[in-house]
């Protein structure tokens, strides 16, 4: 017997029993308008989603009657395919191309093949073909691009849903050499994709860093399901690889989340048409609005990015009104559970529903919800403090009032501590809480490299690189040299001077540097672990009975570290630091850390440095090489030692 869907979901809506709720808990309300009394389904705005809890638990609907009914929420998922091996993979070379032929061993339609190799760069035309038999080939494409190069790599080839015994891919070798295809990977198709809406986000800023630009964007809603990015660019050619990363806060810190990585490109390979792919897959669940893309540039310009757009995955929500006209969406009700309607038996049943467009208006507050944002008119405060201690303060730039992100500067990062615990921002000589965010970004300073005589050992290129203060944090070397032929090994290190006033070198990194005529010339990158103690970085490798190398560039790395805090006055708010004996701050602060990271951001900047005292009455005598004053203290001091030894030595005897 046939069931009819819409009686017995009628009967089950009406049915279900439902406890009385308060409106008045809830912030946010939207009003929903439906013209007809039966099952519908329709997707929910990224307003509403925004406005609700990131499980969507506390969403009621109102009817007209102010009775709560109950809904069903429905995620799409797309049927996922199966991964699986080729039942006979075979490699040749014929002439000036490579033929990979395959045996599928599946009667199921392809979506693509993936290419897995040990080259490191390449870029290739790939024509595929098709059998049923093995002997009669239909071509499916021709000149298809695959590459590896500048950290971009795209090795996967459409087989657009097709159904084949047999694949041959020919690869042309006649520009590049050949490489080894080690194996190969079949991924089957679905028949049902999962659905998209389009979404455009909001570019925030876009900041270039050492090889690599970041852009931060808002998707104007949190707690989005975000499928993939558009990324439109007007540069001709290009390859570039793209991470996808939000911003979370864990253990006490805030740290990027990395979503996904991707490759986009507009290549042309000779006398083909260009081929390009803009499309960065996501598919994740993001927790706030904020989304951050790493584009590695290597030694390339930024890209020219004209805009990015975006597509989510909808979340659809079923119920059966009672009556039409105008209902209320409610949302925004951080303690209440999440609903049990008696619906989940049938949800196979209404995801067939047909997808109906609802009008939903926008959310506006409840003015009689009694739970106000935590962060509207919350004045973050710490305890008073007395700044005689720290050796240094700074003046922060705030253009207007709110969430404030500072970059810490070179200046910052080698006078504070390493740990960064001597870290404060004063307002009204209180301290400001705020949050330390390590990111994985950097920041480049280029340097000269000054060669330096060695005359004992005329063999041996030494260079001196002055660096702007001690005590600055790089963590990576970079060094470029035009020469085009040369094996060496670069020493760096620094001179430190013991207890006894002996000068002693501290190895900080070495490596082995190679450059030969057919291959580009590639810069050696150091790591350095150690935090550097003087002002003066020395490079030096023995040259044995070869002419001496050039160094042509010089560049040191060092890390982005950021402070978030909330202000609400004008009054001058000032970060301090270079205090060694002082822990790190503890602020209640930290219970609302979550709020702080996800809310729109002010970038402030670091105005000069000025000195404080130091915390001493002497603090004249204080610094790496004192003063006048300084020294003629010390000298009047030694010259009253010596009198006093003098006085206390014995006499000599009286000549007779």
């Amino acid at each position: 017997m046939k069931i009819n869907l819409g009686a017995l979901l009628g009967l089950l809506f009406t049915a279900t029993s439902l406890s009385a709720l308060t409106p008045d808990e809830w912030k946010y309300s939207q009003p929903l308008d439906l013209d007809a009394a039966r099952p519908l389904k329709f997707s929910l705005p990224p307003a509403t989603l925004d406005a609700a809890r990131a499980d969507v638990g506390d969403l009621r609907i109102l009817g007209p009657d102010g009775q709560e009914l109950p809904y069903l929420l429905l995620k799409p998922v797309a049927e996922t395919g199966r991964t699986l091996a080729p039942k006979d993979f075979k490699a040749e070379l014929s002439n000036s191309t490579t033929i990979l032929t395959l045996a599928t061993g599946t009667d199921q339609p392809l979506d693509s093949i993936a290419l897995a190799t040990g080259a490191s760069r390449f870029l290739k035309a790939v024509d595929i073909e098709l059998s049923a038999d093995g002997q009669h080939w239909e071509t499916l494409a021709q000149g298809v691009p695959i590459f590896r190069q500048d950290g971009a790599t795209k090795t996967s080839l459409s087989l657009e849903r097709r159904t084949a015994a047999y694949l041959r891919l020919t690869l042309d070798d006649e520009r590049t050499r050949p490489f080894v295809v080690t194996a190969a990977t079949l991924q089957t198709a679905t028949d049902r994709p999962a659905p998209t809406e389009p979404l455009a986000p909001r570019l925030l800023r876009t900041e270039e860093f050492a090889g690599e630009t970041v852009v931060t964007l808002d998707l104007g809603a949190a707690h989005l399901s975000l499928a993939s990015l558009e990324i439109s660019a007007e540069d001709p050619l290009f390859t570039r690889a793209i991470s996808v990363a939000v911003r979370e806060l864990r253990d006490g810190q805030i740290i990027e989340r990395t979503l996904g990585q991707s490759a986009i490109y507009r290549i042309a390979l000779e006398g083909l048409a260009p081929a390009a792919n803009l499309t960065v897959p996501v598919n994740a669940n993001l927790p706030g609005r904020e989304l951050i893309l790493h584009i590695a540039n290597g030694d390339s310009p930024p890209l020219r990015l004209r805009e990015i757009s975006a597509r989510r995955n909808p979340l659809y929500a079923v119920l059966s009104p009672l009556t039409s006209g105008r209902h209320q969406l409610l949302s925004g009700n951080p303690l209440v559970a999440a609903p049990r309607y008696d619906l989940t038996a049938l949800s196979a049943e209404l995801n067939r529903l047909p997808l109906t467009t609802a009008r939903i208006g926008e959310p506006t507050t409840n003015s009689a919800y009694r739970q106000a944002d935590p962060l509207a008119d919350l004045a973050l405060e710490g305890a008073a403090l007395d700044t005689r201690a720290w050796k240094f303060r700074r003046p922060v730039t705030i253009t207007a009032p709110g969430v404030q992100q500072i970059e810490l500067d070179l200046p910052a990062l080698a006078a504070a501590q390493s740990t960064l615990a001597d870290l404060r921002l004063i307002q009204a000589g209180k301290q400001v809480p705020y949050i330390l965010e390590r990111t994985s970004l950097t920041r480049e300073l280029t340097l000269t490299a000054n060669s330096v005589p060695v005359p004992e050992h005329p063999s041996v290129s030494r260079w001196k690189i002055t660096l702007p203060q001690p005590g600055m944090p790089f963590t990576r070397l970079s060094l470029t040299s035009p020469t085009r032929l040369f094996s060496r090994r670069i020493q760096v290190y620094e001179t430190l001077t013991d207890s006894r006033g002996e000068h002693y070198s501290s190895n900080l990194a070495s490596s082995d540097w190679t450059h030969k005529p057919e291959d580009k010339p590639q810069p050696l990158t150091l790591a350095l672990f150690d935090r550097l103690q003087t002002d003066t970085l020395w490079l030096e490798t023995d040259n044995a009975d070869n002419p001496p190398i050039t160094l042509e560039r010089v560049q040191l790395f060092y890390p982005v570290i950021r402070l978030l805090c909330k202000t609400t006055s004008p009054e001058l708010v000032e970060l301090v630091y270079g205090n060694n004996d002082v822990a790190a701050p503890r602020y209640d602060a930290d219970l609302v850390a979550a709020q702080l990271l996800t809310a729109e951001k002010h970038i402030a900047g670091l105005g000069s440095v000025l000195a404080l005292d130091g915390g001493s009455g002497f603090s004249f005598l204080k610094g790496a090489h004192g003063g006048a004053l300084f020294w003629a203290v010390l000298a009047l001091v030694v010259i009253l030692l010596l009198v006093v030894v003098a006085k206390l030595l014995p006499k000599p005897p009286a000549k007779p």
